[in-house]
């Protein structure tokens, strides 16, 4: 019987100059859109409070998650996320600062799925969970810099539910839908994502 994941050439430590090339196109093209998707965040938020708000916020992990997928090395979406927030900020998102703390909560958050299993497994589930674990601790500090927790406990639980089903989709299964797609067609040839076999 085959294994689902067959390795290929061992991997070097540390990232390569392609993989940190990789790396800033994927937070630079997020960074410039997450800009402008801040505005409308922004929007929802006054129309609809946190759970409004909630429903697209998976699409602000999205490339921590994509980063990790392709490059598959420890830190590739921490370093992913905080690029992306220093580009927001330059490209001047209405939350300021704020963003590079929300980076740091995405980059951590996603670092920790992966290092769960040890780096090892990038399948269907492991994304999946990956864009879950992208949303607890931003959801947290927002929930006080944002004053979502005025909303009561009821409210908060539900944008809590909303915003980790929204990693889950946004985040884990979009990444992968990309990766695979970007793969299939050669121009992800040298990264890890192409020395490996995914299972369907």
């Amino acid at each position: 019987m085959s294994p689902k994941v067959r390795k290929g050439k061992k991997q070097q430590k540390g990232f390569s100059t392609l993989e940190i090339v990789m790396m800033a196109i994927v937070a630079i093209v997020h960074g410039i859109a997450m800009t402008y998707v801040a505005l409308l965040n922004q929007v929802l938020t006054a129309a609809g409070g946190p759970i409004l708000t909630s429903v697209i916020i998976g699409l602000f992990t999205i490339h921590g998650v994509l980063a990790m997928y392709i490059i598959r090395k420890p830190g590739a979406a921490l370093v992913t996320c905080l690029i992306s927030g220093v580009v927001q900020i330059l490209a001047g998102n209405p939350n300021g600062l704020i963003s590079m703390v929300a980076a740091s909560s995405y980059g951590v958050g996603i670092e920790v799925a992966f290092a769960f299993f040890r780096y090892k497994r990038f399948d269907f589930i492991t994304l999946s969970i990956a864009g879950f674990t992208s949303m607890p601790i931003w959801f947290v500090i927002a929930g006080f810099w944002f004053g979502y927790i005025k909303w009561g406990i009821g409210v908060m639980i539900i944008a809590f539910l909303v915003r980790c089903l929204s990693g889950v989709v946004l985040a884990g299964w979009t990444s992968k839908l990309i990766g695979d797609s970007l793969s299939k067609t050669g121009i992800l040839k040298g990264f890890t994502i192409s020395s490996y076999k995914q299972a369907a």
